[in-house]
């Protein structure tokens, strides 16, 4: 007897509020057994509860988008992206020093002397180091979630112990390229503690590839964004 049928014979009588008490674990697995051979077979209780889930995840192409600048990034041209390193195959991550207040790390990242990571690195940290985990995107301008998705990606605090920091290592600070006008730059940053630990359950940190297990596309941030 498979897990299914144990199901099935168990809970004859399925009631609404059980089948929404299972979890995102269970409804997973009975989905999964739903697009089996095994489909006809379902109680019609069952199938008829499946048949109006909605799902908990949005679409890649159904985020809302709250993206800055003139232009924006992901309308730039497919050369211009090229160019700058917007695609998976120009992508590079460069982890320096800050100038003005200098930390000191033995083995930083540059483009100049060949040792940027780029996408086909990233993707190697990530055969055992990637991670998934569910989050609402939220803007702190709209009131309303601008969706929710799966993010797969590699904990940035991989990256910094690469770089092996040895002092005065406090901040993280991260951007990306926006477009040819430096005033338009978007910049953010973390205390390194936030990168390197998790708090309160939180997820990591991380340079996220994937959504919902596809590739980021240009709207959603690709080929690489922090979440």
């Amino acid at each position: 007897m498979n897990r299914l049928d144990q199901f099935l014979r168990e809970h004859d009588g399925l009631t609404r509020r059980f089948f929404l008490g299972l979890g995102v674990a269970g409804t997973a697995a009975i989905v999964a057994g739903s697009r089996s051979a095994q489909a006809s077979e379902l109680a019609p209780e069952l199938a008829d509860a499946i048949e109006k889930l909605e799902s908990f995840l949005t679409p890649p192409d159904k985020f809302r988008d709250v993206s800055r600048g003139k232009p924006l990034p992901h309308s730039l041209p497919e050369e211009k992206r090229v160019e700058v390193g917007l695609t998976r195959e120009t992508w590079k991550l460069e982890v320096t020093s800050d100038t003005e207040q200098p930390a000191r790390i033995k083995k930083p990242m540059t483009k100049a002397d060949g040792t940027a990571l780029d996408f086909a690195g990233l993707m190697q940290i990530a055969e055992t180091h990637s991670v998934r985990f569910a989050k609402v995107m939220t803007c702190l301008n709209i009131g309303c979630p601008l969706g929710t998705g799966i993010w797969e990606g590699v904990p940035m605090r991989e990256i910094i112990w690469r770089t092996q920091p040895v002092e005065n290592l406090r901040r993280v600070f991260y951007y990306g390229y926006h477009n040819d006008d430096p005033a338009q730059m978007f910049r953010s940053s973390l205390p390194i503690g936030r990168v390197l630990e998790d708090p309160y359950d939180l997820p990591p940190v991380i340079l996220c590839y994937k959504l919902n297990g596809q590739f980021l596309s240009p709207e959603r941030g690709g080929p690489v964004r922090v979440v």
